[in-house]
């Protein structure tokens, strides 16, 4: 039932944006794989957390699956999973990435699938051609990424039995962010006012929705994103952070005056300092304790911890 309702929406959607003025051209639509997609024990765990959940685990995937949109591709790329490590990928989802929320939560804001892959990138143009002419592009790795209706790992591959502590943390980041990106932009969570309001002012005051790697931090951007910065991942991000770093830590990383060194001018020409960063993330903090009931610093002391 749920799957029909889901491919009745898809269908609504796209019938919706073509009728318009401006209509918008959608993209080849998603498929609908079997499920369960084997007979290992893992295939049973993903049937009972889609029972609970009402969320599909794959690790067999096409392109298509992880690109699609109603109106484009996402600019990512990916891989299905190494199946050799499926195990170990959903042992670790459960354990550091999942099991930082409560049920309710994961109930409220998991996406209809989970894909397991072997890896995520994206491609930055190296403006160097091949002997054939070709374009030569470079692969910017990403951990996790959240699509149209699924949040992917990327990580199932032989180097996840030999995580590094900094990766391990770096990894419940990436799911964190990737969660809280499909539930914002999605509209199943709600982009405090607050931090919408400084997003489009301190972006806009840094230069547009391009900030370059030489100033993502002018714009109260935590990363540097390749080709711009809305406000669902800028607003993942702050979470991505905020789950892997204690208090101390995130103010001893990102609130500095050397990181949150904004500058800005008012009608006057007078300059003063505008803290992007440090707003941006008072108005995280406040939203998850006061509206959603989660204390962010609480999870970032635990999860700091690991070792």
């Amino acid at each position: 039932m749920k799957k029909l309702i889901y491919i009745i929406i898809c269908l609504a959607s796209v019938f919706l944006c073509s009728c318009g003025e401006d209509a918008l051209t959608p993209s080849e639509p998603m498929t609908f794989t079997e499920f369960p997609q084997g007979n290992e024990d893992y295939d049973e765990e993903f049937v009972a957390f889609y029972e609970k959940y009402g969320t599909q685990v794959l690790y067999k995937y096409s392109d298509v699956d992880f690109r699609w949109s109603v109106t484009s591709y996402l600019p990512y790329y990916s891989a299905e999973a190494d199946k050799a490590y499926v195990k170990e990928a959903w042992t670790f989802l459960k354990e550091n990435c999942l099991s930082i929320w409560s049920d309710d939560f994961l109930k409220k804001y998991l996406p209809y699938r989970i894909l397991l892959g072997s890896k995520i990138y994206s491609l930055k143009d190296t403006y160097q051609t091949d002997d054939e002419g070709n374009k030569i592009y470079q692969e910017i790795p990403k951990d996790a990424m959240y699509g149209f209706n699924h949040i992917a790992f990327g990580a199932v591959n032989n180097k996840l039995t030999s995580l590094t502590v900094d990766k391990k943390k770096e990894l419940i980041g990436e799911m964190a962010f990737a969660l809280i990106g499909y539930a914002t932009s999605k509209g199943k969570m709600q982009i405090p006012e607050k931090f919408q309001t400084y997003h489009d002012d301190y972006i806009n005051n840094a230069g547009g929705d391009y900030v370059g790697d030489w100033g993502y931090n002018r714009g109260g951007i935590l990363e540097y994103r390749e080709g711009g910065m809305d406000v669902y991942y800028d607003f993942g991000l702050f979470v991505k952070y905020l789950v892997i770093m204690s208090k101390d830590e995130f103010e001893n990383t990102f609130l500095t005056d050397e990181f949150d060194n904004a500058t800005y001018y008012d009608a006057n020409w007078n300059s003063y300092r505008g803290y992007p960063i440090k707003h941006k993330y008072e108005a995280v903090i406040d939203y998850f304790k006061n509206t959603l009931g989660i204390d962010l610093h609480e999870i970032g002391a635990r999860i700091s911890q690991i070792r």
